[in-house]
């Protein structure tokens, strides 16, 4: 004896087994069965039924109970005298039995009509004679009860008759399938090659399924979408409960492909690329409909089709990547013929003439992440926010240039607004900025924007002044930092930034070099003493606590500080010149950084 494990809901079938005459199954299907009665309207063209069965003139089968249930689909036949047969059937099975046990045991029947319609089988053959003359009543009125058609299999209609019909209906159903599979996947490979439209090949499934069909991304967000009929807010309800039901799908592991929301079956198939699920294609049919063999074979097609054109947009966004990247870096280190580079500005869409600016975002890691043994590294958390910075960008077709230095992540694009006015640029970037916290699962995320400008050869000093507002404002690690734009750091920085780098390196050489140079000879700390002397607003109290140290000590690191620039720090001039020394300091270090 031959078996086969039994099928769940959307499984693919077999074709043929059979040894020494032993259990037979004869099964191609793909077919989703439940207890619900499935209507004419909705057979798939070329569907065997049992009806048809009986109507068949060579077999002159009857049914003589269950005929509730005749309008079902026979998918395959088995031939044996199990008790228990199912453990070797396919669903939508019809069992043909000579009944060894039934004249004798007519409970039996009953207990073998009720098994077969919990396991989803469609039909029972009885054989009359040489084992039954009469079929039980008992066996007829469970068949009634259950709506499970009971055949009457009359002594001139030997098995292998009926299971060569079904063997040759089946077959010719494979080739009307075969013919409308092709013709349906030309029809939605169709929408990709002419409207090259992830919204045309919903629209085509939609259409072609008669059905409610939407392309969710990965956090449920509604990509495209389209309906038979119109698009209605029932359905936007249907679509955010079809989206909570599958989260719970994955929660608990459960290996499905199709669930039931009120009385519409709706099927989904998740769309990977990247080695993760990217995307999630649902088709929510009528109410009432069951999930055919074309609606499955069609929701698998545009499946597969959607991972093609995901994986082509990820190749062509990584080329896009890769190319401003290229440019981005060439700007900054000021490489490359100038009028080329105007070029290809303006093939990235971004006008040299008009303003631009430059923004520098640095993120941390989750809570959860930080003391982990594995958690990201700064750099990979950079290439997380560059992509998602990316996809976002591009969503909202605005013009820009990116790159990643490290830890950072460098972006130029038009800023929106006249030079002279920040406020447009500060909502767009808050705007972004929003947005990538509700992309990502990065727990803080700062932002320095520069000053507008205008021109190729300034992209270096805007880089500078977007790292000077990062590094001035950012908040501590892990907490949420608001937006800082270069304006926001006052007139002295502005000033200082104006300044040639020459004139910086005079300043920073007068104060912070000479500093260095002295804790280098004699193990001091006077250049950490100033800055924390400038950052508490030159008290000597306030800067004596945050460096833990006695006020009598500070007061000699102060006067060895006066000793060894030769300034007077309870002057005015005094302070203002050490001032000035040390925030050049600042702003050589945005520029001189790698990138900058």
């Amino acid at each position: 004896m031959i078996g086969f494990p039994r099928r769940t809901a959307l499984g693919g079938g077999q074709r043929l087994a059979a040894v020494g005459g032993c259990p037979v199954v004869y099964s191609y299907s793909m077919q989703s069965h439940t207890d619900k009665p499935i209507g004419d309207d909705f057979l798939p063209p070329g569907s065997l039924t049992v009806a048809e069965l009986v109507r068949a003139p060579d077999l002159r089968l009857e049914v003589v109970a269950g005929h509730a249930g005749v309008s079902r689909v026979v998918e395959a036949v088995y031939i044996g005298d199990l008790d228990d047969p199912t453990p070797w059937m396919v669903q939508g099975s019809v069992v043909l039995t000579t009944g060894p046990r039934l004249e004798a045991d007519p409970e039996s029947g009953a207990e073998l009509v009720r098994l077969l319609k919990r396991s989803g089988m469609v039909g029972v053959g009885v054989a009359i004679m040489p084992n039954v003359h009469v079929i039980p009543e008992v066996m007829l009125a469970a068949g009634d009860h259950e709506g499970l058609p009971v055949l009457r299999v009359p002594e001139e209609t030997p098995f292998r008759r009926v299971t060569s019909y079904v063997f040759n209906a089946l077959a010719s159903r494979d080739m009307h399938r075969l013919r409308r599979s092709v013709a349906m996947q030309q029809h939605l490979v169709d929408a990709l090659l002419d409207e090259h439209s992830v919204a045309a090949l919903v629209r085509r499934l939609a259409e072609l399924l008669d059905a409610d069909a939407a392309v969710l991304d990965r956090h449920g967000r509604v990509l495209a979408r389209w309906s038979a009929h119109r698009w209605s807010a029932d359905d936007e309800a249907l679509v955010a409960r079809a989206w909570r039901e599958y989260g719970l799908l994955v929660e608990h592991g459960t290996p499905r492909s199709v669930f039931e929301l009120d009385d519409r079956y709706v099927g989904f198939r998740e769309v990977r690329g990247a080695g993760r699920v990217e995307q999630l294609l649902l088709v929510a049919h009528p109410s009432g409909r069951l999930i055919s063999e074309l609606a499955d074979a069609s929701l698998s097609f545009a499946q597969r089709l959607l991972e093609v054109e995901l994986g082509s947009a990820h190749a062509s966004a990584d080329v896009r990547r890769r190319t401003r990247s290229g440019l981005l870096e060439l700007l900054l280190h000021q490489r490359g013929n100038p009028l080329e580079l105007a070029e290809r500005l303006l093939y990235h869409g971004i006008e040299p003439s008009e303003p631009w600016r430059v923004a520098v975002l640095a993120a941390a890691a989750p809570p959860s992440e930080r003391s982990a043994p594995g958690r990201r590294p700064p750099e990979k958390l950079a290439g997380t926010l560059l992509a998602a910075l990316d996809a976002l960008l591009e969503e909202r077709a605005v013009p820009f240039l990116s790159h990643r230095v490290d830890d950072q992540v460098l972006v130029l694009c038009p800023s929106g607004a006249p030079p002279s006015d920040a406020a447009s640029a500060r909502t767009f970037f808050e705007e972004i900025g929003t947005s990538l916290r509700e992309r990502t699962d990065l727990a803080g995320l700062a932002i320095g924007v520069s000053a507008a400008m205008t021109g190729a050869a300034g992209v270096p000093r805007a880089a500078g002044q977007a790292r000077l507002a990062l590094e001035h404002r950012r908040c501590a690690a892990g907490e949420p930092a608001d937006l800082t734009m270069f304006e926001d750091l006052g007139s002295r920085y502005v000033a200082l930034d104006s300044l040639s780098e020459e004139a910086l390196r005079q300043l920073k050489g007068a104060v912070v070099d000479r500093l260095r140079a002295a804790d280098d000879t004699r193990g001091s700390e006077l250049l950490a003493t100033l800055d924390a002397y400038l950052a508490h607003g030159c008290l000597v109290s306030e800067t004596a606590e945050a460096l833990f140290v006695h006020r009598n000590t500070l007061r000699k690191r102060l006067a060895r500080i006066e000793q060894v620039l030769g300034v007077d720090l309870s002057s005015t001039g005094g302070r203002v010149e050490v001032y000035l020394g040390a925030r050049a300091a600042d702003v050589l270090a945005t520029r001189e950084l790698p990138g900058g």
